[in-house]
């Protein structure tokens, strides 16, 4: 019989629920969570609010299936309280919502298992999806239902992460320079109560991309190093590594890890791109446009990235 010699120590995992799409190919929603936080030691559910061939960066002519609707997710969640292993979660990850009705079930979800934890405090991690560069990709009574919802005082939402355009409809104002944004920030506080921290990203400032963290008692912010692409899936996979930086750091460290992570992903995935026989190659906006992250084969850079980018003070 053979015996196990090594004195390896075995990693503790932790465990995530995930609400987010699906897609058959590529790597968006609950695909671009997955690997990643499987290779950081997660063991990740996932509940999908959308089950499609594969996303609107392929063309909305070759998309196929269907959104989940909202009672398939009840049902689906329900078979989870049957598992006692459900209330163990470390964090539940919101993200794509594909209708009003779909986060209406969602968010009832978050607020039974945050009154049903039997001790086991999960964070709470949304990414409120509507839209991006100006433009809303989801409906009006979506948008509006994020709005009311988030505003309640009903659970506490340990972490929320708008894009610049997302933050701007949350707030109600438009955000055009760094005194735009500090007083853009101190209204989200005050109409956010339950939100305890917040990361804004694709923030474009005085020429620069930046990052943008917050906390009620202290502003930040990180430079991103502008990759010259467009990428489908990239705001996901933030969403991963900032999930698990968090659980582990606190958010000033978490931002500055993630950000250097997901960059090297990412300009690991245009080397690999551009050196590829991809079919065709598209622009937007003048950058090529990448529409599958190169996930599996940037597993080095997912699974451990010991570099961090420099955090300033947002004063």
């Amino acid at each position: 019989m053979l015996e196990n010699t090594t004195n390896a120590v075995t990693p503790i995992a932790k465990n995530a629920l995930s609400i987010s799409s699906h897609v058959v190919h590529g790597y968006v929603g609950n695909d671009a969570l997955q690997f990643p936080l499987n290779l950081r030691n997660w063991n990740l559910d996932a509940i999908h609010t959308t089950k499609l061939s594969t996303h609107p960066g392929h063309g909305l002519d070759k998309i196929t299936g269907t959104p989940t609707t909202p009672d398939e997710i009840r049902q689906l969640y329900k078979g989870l309280t049957k598992i006692q292993r459900h209330f163990e979660y470390d964090v539940i990850i919101c993200g794509y919502m594909a209708s009003a009705e779909n986060w209406l079930s969602v968010w009832e979800i978050i607020c039974h298992s945050t009154s049903n934890n039997k001790g086991k405090n999960a964070k709470i991690i949304i990414d409120p999806v509507m839209g991006d560069n100006g433009n809303a990709y989801v409906s009006e009574k979506l948008v509006n239902s994020y709005i009311e919802l988030l505003k309640k005082d009903e659970v506490t939402i340990d972490l929320l992460t708008p894009n610049k355009f997302e933050f701007e409809t949350l707030v109600g104002c438009s955000i055009a320079n760094i005194s735009d944004l500090k007083i853009a920030i101190d209204n989200f506080w005050s109409l956010y109560p339950s939100v305890k921290n917040l990361v804004i990203t694709s923030v474009e400032m005085e020429n620069k991309m930046i990052c943008v963290g917050c906390t009620r008692s202290e502003r930040f912010y990180c430079i991103v190093e502008e990759v010259n692409a467009i990428f489908s899936g990239s705001g996901d996979l933030f969403l991963a590594i900032l999930t698990d930086e968090f659980t582990r750091n606190n958010l000033k460290i978490s931002l500055a890890k993630t950000v250097a992570t997901v960059t090297k992903v990412l300009n690991l995935t245009h080397s690999i791109s551009l050196g590829g026989n991809d079919a065709e190659v598209r622009h937007i906006r003048g950058k090529i446009y990448i529409p599958d992250l190169k996930i599996v084969q940037c597993r080095d850079a997912l699974e451990y990235c010991d570099d961090s980018n420099e955090i300033y003070p947002l004063t």
